[in-house]
């Protein structure tokens, strides 16, 4: 059986803490691993990567019931921050893209995110350019 390397490409869609923080926990173990990495931020995600705007700590669901456990553990535990994450990512190689659709929906214009996006394209554009790659939905 042979191991063929594939590239990773990760839709994140959540502007929850918990779900962005995890793709790109995933993201950076598949920089670590040599592979190639693309990183599409839809919706709620592309308020991290704004300029100006650091999203407020924000949980969804299940993990919004253990949001006090969760800030205490995280500054006690010198997580990094998302944007300081987001610039390890970029400096690994890895692509990252925002949605023209949710940037329109949400009135964000290209010039209002950060410099380490590469592009800004369509959900049509992104899986034609990852083709071959493994597709994660976070």
């Amino acid at each position: 059986m042979s191991l063929e390397k594939k590239g990773l490409g990760i839709i994140l869609h959540s502007g929850s803490y918990d779900r962005l923080h995890h793709g790109i926990s995933i993201a950076l173990a598949a920089l670590a691993l040599n592979r190639d990495v693309k990183l599409f931020f839809t919706y709620w995600a592309l308020e991290y990567l704004k300029r100006k705007e650091s999203p407020v700590f924000k949980l969804d669901g299940e993990a919004k019931e253990h949001k006090d456990i969760l800030e205490k553990n995280i500054e006690r535990a010198h997580l990094q921050k998302v944007s300081d994450l987001i610039t390890q990512m970029n400096v690994m190689g890895a692509k990252l893209y925002a949605c023209t659709s949710s940037m329109a929906l949400l009135n964000i214009s290209r010039d209002e995110l950060i410099e380490e996006v590469d592009k800004s394209m369509g959900i049509t554009k992104f899986l034609t350019e990852s083709v071959s790659d493994q597709i994660l939905f976070i």
